[in-house]
């Protein structure tokens, strides 16, 4: 029995893992608690290449993504899943769990921020309020819910992002609008406006993308940081509002500024559960300014499992009230590649970079890939079939575009 097991009571029954969500993010916790001695469930999208994964095999369930909590519980209860913890990994699912009512909790546990904690840090004006209510550095940010809200700004040097991200990503495929003029600001916002969406003004931080740190990590239930795991970027596509395609694991005092900064607004906010905060180094001053904080599983969630810092299997543990051990240390200098997407970065800044195709395959020399591995090769030997599925099946943007935009 593994230690994420070892202290259940003997002969109770086991309590699966209910992993709610698709592609990368999905597949990097159900590889985590498959190899901890867990049997996870994978309720996703038909299709999706993370249910291929030996981890699921078998335990899978096909459930339309709802923030209801009530369509939910119903969709699992008539698999015949009565009982389990619930891992969100998008946001729309986790909107759904932390609304979960309380004659439900005691058959599906959580470890997630409350209701309220998830609003501030979804919504992009609120976690704008709150970062300057805990003083801390992030871009300069202004409310844009309707056009004559430009009225009299100097927009030199902002950009459009949407108060709610995972519905504009659905609806627009992109994470935020650039604007070359006061015209271009004026139709953005308003494609937003028609859509229903809400904005928010945003200062461009300038620099380039290995300006891009990320802190991940894990509070528990009593409100103690048991993980911080940091990576900065090396590359990204697309290559002003993009995903990384590539990164490298780095020392946490490379960006203690930031660990400091996200412990201060934790301990106020009252956070719980696992997080993937993005932070960018401002050349103007060297300030590591925060740009957002995901409450719940991200794409690379594998890869800080690898290095160390496997946070999937704190959740479980959270969840069920078990001990969670603080972890001290992970490794340093290993990197993660996210293929075709590192493909396409390489294209968009071969020329103003330097870098040679060469240089760019050696690059990926003793990088981890985000989805091959040769334990579980099924999901990346699924990928290219998925994509001709959703090319080839007519739907909704909602439906085409990827459920987790957090990296």
């Amino acid at each position: 029995m593994t230690d994420a097991t070892a202290d259940l009571e003997s002969g109770a029954e086991r309590v699966q893992p209910i992993v709610l969500g698709d592609g990368i993010t999905a597949l990097g916790v159900v590889r985590s608690l498959g190899r901890a001695g867990l049997e996870p469930i994978l309720a996703r999208r038909f299709g999706d290449f993370a249910g291929r994964s030996r981890w699921v095999r078998g335990r899978t369930l096909d459930l339309t993504e709802s923030g209801d909590p009530g369509t939910l519980v119903a969709g699992l209860r008539g698999a015949g899943v009565e009982r389990g913890v619930l891992i969100p990994c998008s946001d729309i699912w986790s909107q759904a769990v932390s609304h979960l009512p309380d004659e439900e909790r005691g058959r599906f546990a959580t470890s997630m921020p409350s209701v309220g904690v998830v609003e501030l840090l979804v919504d992009k004006w609120l976690f704008a309020e709150t970062l300057d209510r805990f003083d801390v550095p992030h871009p300069a940010t202004l409310a844009a819910a309707r056009v004559s809200d430009l009225d009299g700004l100097d927009l030199d040097g902002f950009f459009l992002k949407p108060r709610d991200s995972q519905r504009f990503s659905q609806l627009f495929r992109k994470k935020a609008i650039r604007f070359a003029d006061r015209a271009e600001a004026v139709d953005g916002l308003q494609a937003m406006v028609d859509a229903g969406l809400a904005a928010v003004l945003q200062e461009y931080v300038p620099g380039p993308p290995t300006a891009h740190y990320f802190v991940d990590g894990f509070v528990d239930r009593t409100g103690l940081v048991r993980a911080l795991f940091a990576r900065r970027r090396i590359r990204m596509f697309p290559t002003d509002f993009g995903n990384s395609s590539m990164m490298v694991s780095v020392p946490l005092e490379e960006a203690a500024e930031a660990s400091r900064s996200l412990q201060r607004l934790f301990a106020g906010i009252g956070y719980r559960g696992t997080f993937s905060a993005e932070f960018k180094r401002d050349p103007r001053d060297g300030a590591f300014r925060l740009l957002e904080v995901n409450s719940r599983p991200w794409w690379y969630i594998g890869f800080a499992a690898h290095c160390g810092v496997d946070v999937s299997v704190m959740i479980y543990r959270d969840a069920l009230g078990l001990p969670v051990e603080t972890v001290t240390g992970y490794k340093v200098g290993e990197r993660c590649v996210l293929l075709p997407q590192d493909f396409r970065a390489y294209r968009a800044t071969r020329s103003a970079d330097g870098l040679s195709f060469v240089s760019w395959v050696r690059s990926w020399i003793g990088a981890t890939p985000s989805i091959f591995q040769r334990s579980d090769p099924l999901p990346a030997l699924g990928l290219p079939l998925f994509a001709v599925r959703r090319r080839r099946r007519p739907a909704p943007v909602a439906a085409l575009a990827p459920p987790d935009i957090a990296e």
